[in-house]
């Protein structure tokens, strides 16, 4: 499978590098459209504009998958097998990382 190379170009005015980073993810998450460069070897440069996916608010319902109704978005989601599962897996691999962090005399 190959590479590409894709580069989402903005000018941005900004105080700093942080925030003109975030003005441009905010920009890309409310834009119906995002146009990119996309390099797939240093000749081969093609340009495409894409649709953006509209970004969910948390005040939105969202549908409750057992009674089909909405939900508010604050509502918890009910914890599956697999879900705790993945979250144990990730406190072990967090703890093995700072673990790993931590100075050795």
């Amino acid at each position: 499978m190959p590479f590409y190379l894709v580069i989402q170009t903005s000018l941005i005015e900004a105080d700093d590098e942080e925030a003109a980073a975030r003005i441009a993810v905010d920009q890309i998450r409310s834009s119906n459209k995002v146009a990119v460069t996309v390099k797939s070897d240093e000749t081969t440069v093609s340009h495409i504009v894409v649709a953006a996916k509209p970004a969910i608010s948390l005040a939105d319902p969202v549908a409750d998958p057992e009674d089909g109704g909405p939900v508010p978005a604050t509502h918890p989601a009910p914890t599956s097998a697999v879900e705790a599962d993945r979250k144990a897996t990730l406190k072990r691999i967090v703890a093995d990382a700072f673990s790993l962090l931590k100075r050795r005399p």
